[in-house]
């Protein structure tokens, strides 16, 4: 089986994100895509990262009758902060038949020779990148000798940001179009990002 693992703190999950993992079924012939929740991402600050329950529901919510795309919860259950090697390791000793596709944006692949055992994660699984501007993507030159194991999305993708979406609601705005609408209504539900 092939399986695409799309980390991520989902701070909010918006219409982009779906779309990432939906190009990367069709393009990959992935036979699922993870939607990897991660508590607590080691570069990121946290303080305002909504409770991970909250995350989760938001993530299963906007993934709801979508074919092959599946909301993973794994890494609560992992000490913290997860660690993206970790997490790899796990799922392969778990599912040694599978093969295992990393999705991530291009910013990251900029930052993954920093990742924790970095050269041993890219042994592990191939990455798939999605370009944040309208180019091709760039690939930075200390990961050369990896070139044939990372891959990108082809086509436009949504060009939406969760840090875009938190500050409009911190601004008492409403941002309709980037979010699904079970999303939306959980947000409001629960007073999130306001």
């Amino acid at each position: 089986m092939r399986i695409g693992l799309y980390f991520g703190s989902f701070n909010p999950i918006h219409v982009g994100h779906v779309q990432i993992a939906q190009k990367t079924l069709d393009q990959f012939h992935l036979d699922e895509v993870w939607l990897m929740v991660s508590p607590q991402n080691p570069f990121k600050e946290t303080n305002d990262l909504a409770p991970d329950q909250d995350r989760l529901a938001m993530a299963r919510l906007a993934s709801e009758g979508i074919p092959n795309l599946y909301v993973n919860d794994l890494e609560f259950s992992l000490p913290r902060p997860s660690f993206t090697i970790t997490t790899v390791k796990l799922l392969r000793s778990e599912r040694p038949n599978s093969s295992f596709y990393l999705i991530m944006g291009e910013d990251n692949l900029h930052s993954l020779h920093l990742w924790k055992n970095a050269e041993d994660l890219l042994q592990l699984v191939e990455v798939i990148v999605y370009p944040r501007e309208a180019q091709p993507v760039v690939f930075p030159a200390v990961l050369q000798r990896y070139r044939d194991r990372i891959h990108s999305i082809s086509g436009n993708i949504i060009p939406v940001s969760a840090t875009e979406i938190r500050a409009q609601f911190k601004a008492h705005l409403t941002p309709i179009d980037m979010l699904h609408p079970r999303v939306l209504q959980y947000i409001q539900q629960q007073h999130l990002y306001s």
